[in-house]
């Protein structure tokens, strides 16, 4: 049976996630993204699931993005799992929502869910929480709270439903990484992400970057960057990529990429998500 880690405590979008990726698997909550990786350095876990890009927000978790690059922690992505998010305004039962004093949620939830709120319960002051599930369990102990969380969370805490799928705009997805020890062999259907600066001095450093993926015809399906923290104006730019770092051609692209940047680490290689194949459920990134 596999063992994966996730944040936790039961009811979060990201055990969602997890149960989605893997219905069979035995699951362990913590406490931090943090400590679900280092179960899976420290093999308590096969896998920690961790949320890492929004549909809406872009980046779910810059944390998961770090957390990536540390040497300490020399962990992979090896799987991913997309799934829809549907927010609901959940609480004790009979809040008059009028004059409801709070809504609990994950700054994220809450800022997708903004407009509705203010149509919803509109003198309920926004209040931010760790997780969504942490925000039922705070709006459950507080006279006249409310929380946004998912319908099975408010299930699992006794929470009443007030209102479903509350999200200002439709199409809401996030994406979790599968992160071990160990990529994935290749499927002949692949994804690899990758991080790298360039010569930030030197014009046009990047697009030579971008122009090597171009020319293996390699697919970038996503791209995000972050301050390295060590100089300002500089950046780490991390990539998502079709295709698996031993096959070709992206396997010389590779090769060439390491050549034209400062610095390149190569996150992972792991079979690509398709829709068809989700076991469904709804996730987020807390």
């Amino acid at each position: 049976m596999t063992r994966l880690a996730h944040l936790g405590p039961r009811g979060t979008y990201t055990e969602a996630a997890a149960i989605a990726h893997d219905a069979s698997a035995e699951l362990t909550p913590t406490a931090t993204v943090e400590a679900a990786m280092i179960a899976a350095r420290d093999g308590e876990v096969d896998a920690a699931v961790c949320a890492i890009e929004n549909s809406l927000d872009g980046s779910a978790s810059i944390e998961t993005l770090d957390l990536l690059l540390r040497e300490d922690l020399d962990l992979l992505v090896r799987g991913e799992q997309v799934v829809a998010i549907r927010h609901a305004l959940v609480g004790a039962p009979d809040v008059d929502l009028a004059a409801a004093t709070a809504v609990y949620s994950h700054p994220s939830a809450l800022a997708q869910c903004r407009e509705r709120l203010r149509q919803i319960a509109p003198n309920a002051r926004p209040v931010a929480a760790l997780s969504t599930t942490a925000a039922i369990e705070g709006a459950l102990a507080e006279p006249g709270a409310l929380a946004i969380g998912n319908e099975r969370a408010a299930a699992l805490y006794g929470a009443h439903v007030y209102s479903r799928d509350i999200a200002d705009q439709q199409g809401n997805e996030t994406r979790f990484v599968v992160v071990a020890r160990e990529d994935h062999e290749p499927t002949g259907d692949d994804k690899t992400s990758i991080a790298f600066t360039t010569q930030h001095d030197r014009a046009g450093s990047l697009v030579d970057v971008l122009g090597l993926f171009s020319e293996a015809r390699a697919n970038m399906t996503n791209i995000a960057s972050r301050p390295t923290r060590k100089q300002l104006g500089t950046y780490i730019f991390y990539v998502d990529l079709q295709g698996h770092r031993l096959e070709e051609p992206l396997a010389t692209a590779l090769r060439e990429t390491e050549r034209a940047t400062n610095w390149l680490r190569i996150m992972g290689s792991y079979p690509r998500w398709v829709p068809n194949e989700a076991s469904g459920g709804d996730a987020s990134d807390a």
